[in-house]
């Protein structure tokens, strides 16, 4: 019984492991597809700040991800952007993970 129930958990591991590196592949695309490459870049400022530089501003800010999602689907300090509000929650988590 015990066997089994261990291979059930890293089966779980290795399948939510393959999962994250599916959906980080798919955030970058959509990243692309919603032309947020067009004002950002991850190492260097272009007319918005790099995807570094908002890491390390908001770095211990807890409510940045709700903060700057709103501000993407309202338009209000960030152009709107047309994508569900998983979609842009996903992009602007995958925008602070920069170190």
């Amino acid at each position: 019984m015990k066997l089994k129930v261990m291979v059930l958990v890293a089966a779980g591991a290795l399948l939510s492991a393959s999962v994250g590196v599916a959906s980080a592949q798919d955030t970058a695309a959509l990243m692309k597809s919603k032309g947020c490459f067009s004002c950002h870049d991850i190492e260097t400022k272009k007319m918005g700040p790099s995807y570094k530089d908002l890491s390390a501003k908001y770095a211990n800010d807890k409510g940045a991800v709700a903060r700057i999602a709103e501000e993407q689907k309202t338009g209000k300090g960030h152009m709107k952007i047309n994508a569900s509000d998983d979609e842009i929650k996903a992009m602007v988590e995958s925008a602070l993970s920069h170190k």
